[in-house]
């Protein structure tokens, strides 16, 4: 027989969180307790209630639910890491629950109930869900009585050819030719940052060239946001997460002009952010030479995914890095309120009938 306790205090979550991550093999880096644990602590301002579901089997954890109740969206219920203010999104991805497989069907019915019954929500907004997952076969359970709306999906871009990147990644003409200007140019040189003090280096980097470079857009890059940066920040001086920390950079001449930002955890990188010189020249694309000299560089190291993350864009340069794809979607679920009466009618009308899912 199932049971199930609601937590709202993400610090005595860490032993059970830690342990059911390993007996359910799920690596998703937004997953990691310490991600998850540092978001909490940083985005207190727009949590109105942690609603953390942990569920049992007699005395066995089979279930870890990560949900939130917003506090700047009425009664909003969310998946903890997604649905911030535009201005300070952490942009987490492919977001499940974290659960043992075996019991994916008695899950899902026993977690709709819970929800409907036990959570004060008038709506329900989950982001940038993977279709297959078992929160996306919840949200659709959850929708049949109310009003529901599935945007646009987007693409997670993926490279996974690391036993044939000659013959994949480098036979693109722009790659190869990115590659032999490093190649040629004695001043150009690749790091690693491989302790605490090239990380904070390398980061302190990164944000003045993010900064530049949306500056000369005419606009603020989102480490100029005091929420997103300090999150950042607290996860770099945690010594249990920034060990997936893994800060890239390009030098030319000592000077640092591009600084990628990823996090690796077991066989997979997530590429999270970049800072570039834009002005750089001579310009042998020191954002794509990053890329193509990381996915060299960990070719054989065990690593099978590099995960460029999220692009609404088909079309961008993650696609030319990338011989796969994820389809993501979100959703917005709302109970027929009076205090949902005005979103219902904008969707409805944005969209002409609601979207089933």
């Amino acid at each position: 027989m199932l049971t199930f306790k609601i937590i709202n205090n993400i610090d005595e979550l860490e032993d059970l969180w830690n342990c059911l991550l390993q007996t359910s093999n799920t690596e998703n880096i937004f997953l990691d307790y310490y991600w998850v644990r540092n978001w909490v602590k940083n985005y207190q301002h727009i949590i109105k209630e942690l609603c953390v579901i942990v569920v049992f089997d007699k005395k066995k954890c089979i279930a870890i639910n990560p949900f939130y109740v917003s506090s700047f969206q009425l009664n909003t219920l969310s998946l903890i890491g997604t649905n911030e203010p535009e201005e300070c999104e952490v942009n987490a991805e492919g977001i499940d629950i974290i659960y043992l497989t075996q019991y994916r069907k008695e899950l899902l019915i026993y977690l709709v109930s819970i929800i409907e019954k036990h959570i004060n929500a008038q709506s329900i907004i989950i982001k940038n869900i993977n279709e297959f997952s078992l929160i996306h076969d919840i949200a659709k359970q959850l929708s049949m009585s109310k009003f529901s709306h599935q945007s646009q999906p987007c693409y997670q871009f993926i490279f996974t050819q690391f036993d044939n990147i000659e013959n994949t990644l480098l036979t693109k003409k722009k790659n190869k030719r990115t590659l032999n200007k490093f190649i040629k140019d004695e001043y150009c040189i690749f790091e690693v940052a491989e302790n605490n003090t090239s990380k904070n280096e390398f980061f302190d980097a990164l944000i003045k060239l993010h900064h530049s470079r949306w500056r000369t857009k005419g606009k603020h890059g989102v480490f100029g946001n005091q929420t997103f940066f300090d999150f950042h920040k607290t996860l770099l001086s945690d010594t249990n997460f920034s060990k997936h920390i893994l800060l890239s950079a390009i030098k030319y001449k000592q000077e640092i002009i591009s600084v990628n930002y990823s996090f690796h955890i077991k066989d997979k990188i997530y590429f999270y952010q970049a800072g570039i010189n834009t002005t750089f020249n001579p310009n042998f694309s020191p954002g794509l030479l990053n890329h193509l000299l990381l996915i060299k560089q960990i070719e054989k190291s065990g690593v099978n995914e590099y995960n460029l993350l999220l692009s609404h864009d088909i079309k961008s340069y993650k696609s030319g890095l990338s011989n796969d794809k994820n389809k993501l979607v979100s959703i917005a679920i709302y109970k027929y309120k009076l205090s949902n009466l005005f979103k219902i009618i904008r969707l409805k009308l944005s969209t002409k009938k609601s979207i089933n899912i």
